[in-house]
């Protein structure tokens, strides 16, 4: 399975990771958009999630993003992209589906 986002989002998606440094970051993410919509209230972002449920959730690698994404209701179909940051300091985005009951990496396509 494949995931396909604009090669300047994820320069955006990165950006923000990087400015955000030590802050917990989660975020949603319209299928072809410019860019995500960071959200840290967990109310706010299940009715937006529920109400665009094709939208991606976004988020860094920060324990309160973590517990937050973790809190969400979402179908086993959900997919979600961690920014993650490697032993180098390299930061870049792994996109799953299926996180909590069989983690599935999904493919991520660069327009």
């Amino acid at each position: 399975m494949t995931l396909t986002i604009q090669r300047s989002c994820s320069y955006r998606i990165i950006t923000r990771a990087v400015n955000l440094e030590a802050q917990p970051l989660v975020a949603l993410l319209m299928p072809g958009a410019a860019d995500c919509e960071p959200c840290l209230d967990q109310h706010q972002l299940q009715v937006s999630l529920d109400a665009r449920p094709e939208a991606v959730v976004v988020y860094n690698q920060h324990a309160d993003a973590f517990a937050l994404v973790d809190r969400l209701t979402v179908p086993d179909s959900q997919v979600f992209i961690e920014i993650r940051q490697d032993t180098k300091g390299v930061l870049g985005l792994h996109a799953i589906s299926n996180r909590n009951t069989s983690p599935q990496t999904l493919e991520l396509i660069y327009q």
